[in-house]
């Protein structure tokens, strides 16, 4: 009889910011199992990104806070999350028709357009979410917020709350001009950020309004994946590993934005706005799914990628697919990984082996 691993995860307990370490041990038999030649030990070690479920949005300045900190690290996925639903739809719609002005500045504009169009049918989904990401990605880069939070504010000042909703205050440290938040709390009973203006705008245009008095600098800086670069994806056995990581924590916003254009589109078109009146982002509406039914798929006791079936892999050309046999436990899976235009891996589809008819990027109920 072949001998077959067995993954054996180490978990170190999570908290923000906190590194987990996994220890994955395939050994012949058992986790655990003596040693001699046939026990691989392989150590991924990474630190996990902040998910919606870490971030204080306990009160209106605390969600600001928060989302004044996310532009400042130029996380913008963690922006887009903190956004009310309000917002969030809002940016969706805006992209379906083309239109970008409550994101960002008409000068940026045009950039941002042709990073659409090169990403269309490319690496990612262009949902409400990933536009986004680009937008501000090329506000930051080479000017052009609306709204500029890139340096951080001074003096918030908590104007006015109640049940429904609240105001905060500040000044913008680039420029000087003064900006309004209006924040309104979802039924999980958090704070989020319905809009930003400037003190021309109006709170009829969100997520961002008003036309600043001095345009935001360009400050020729790379594009930072922040929440996607802490995610190992290098080959096919490290994003498996990644995904089994990230099953086991229920992080499954992370685990979206692993998933190539099919997998996340897939994704989209199984999971109805209507799951939540707290989120308006695929990504997240995803997580919810997920949380409440569990991921779909086995993936306690999953074996390495069989090596010839890696050395096969290494001839995978961009955009191309390949879809692993995958042991778990006594049943297989079948698992299909595309390679982006980064040469990084993505997956596509995870599921039982043989199931023809189970739609991408896995059943979602």
């Amino acid at each position: 009889m072949p001998l077959r691993g067995t993954v054996c995860a180490v978990q170190a307990p999570v908290r923000r910011w906190a590194l987990l370490v996994l220890i994955l041990a395939l050994v012949a038999a058992s986790c655990g199992g003596g040693g001699g030649d046939d026990t691989q030990q392989i150590e991924s070690s990474f630190t996990p990104p902040r998910t919606y479920d870490d971030f204080d949005l306990t009160g209106p300045q605390a969600a600001v806070a928060e989302f004044i900190s996310a532009f400042v690290r130029r996380d913008y996925i963690a922006a887009a999350l903190i956004l009310h639903p309000d917002a969030q739809r809002a940016m969706s719609t805006a992209v379906a028709e083309d239109d970008l002005t409550g994101l960002i500045a008409p000068n940026a504009e045009p950039a941002v357009v042709a990073r659409m169009t090169i990403e269309r049918n490319g690496d990612h989904l262009l949902d409400g979410m990933r536009v986004f990401e680009l937008a501000m990605e090329e506000a930051m880069a080479n000017g052009g917020f609306t709204v500029d939070l890139a340096s951080g504010t001074k003096g918030l000042t908590l104007r006015s709350s109640d049940q429904f909703g609240a105001v905060v205050e500040g000044i913008l440290s680039t420029n000087g001009n003064n900006v309004v938040f209006e924040l309104a709390p979802t039924p999980d009973k958090r704070w989020r950020i319905r809009s930003a203006r400037l003190a021309n705008g109006t709170p009829l245009q969100i997520p961002f309004s008003g036309t600043p008095t001095v345009d935001s600098p360009a400050r020729n800086l790379e594009p930072r994946d922040i929440w996607r670069s802490t995610l190992p994806n290098e080959s096919p056995q490290e994003l498996l590993d990644t995904i089994v990581t990230l099953v086991g924590l229920d992080d499954y916003v992370s685990l979206y934005l692993l998933l190539d254009e099919a997998g996340q589109r897939g994704a989209a078109e199984q999971l109805p706005p209507s799951i939540s009146s707290d989120h308006g982002l695929v990504a997240m509406l995803l997580d919810i799914r997920l949380d409440t039914t569990g991921f779909p798929v086995d993936v306690t006791d999953v074996d390495p990628i069989a090596s010839e079936t890696l050395a096969i892999a290494q001839d995978v050309g961009i955009g191309e697919a390949i879809t692993f046999a995958v042991t778990v436990g006594e049943n297989a899976l079948d698992v299909t990984m595309s390679r982006d235009s980064t040469g990084a891996w993505r997956l596509r589809r995870m599921v039982p082996v043989g199931e023809l008819t189970v739609p991408t990027p896995f059943s979602l109920g």
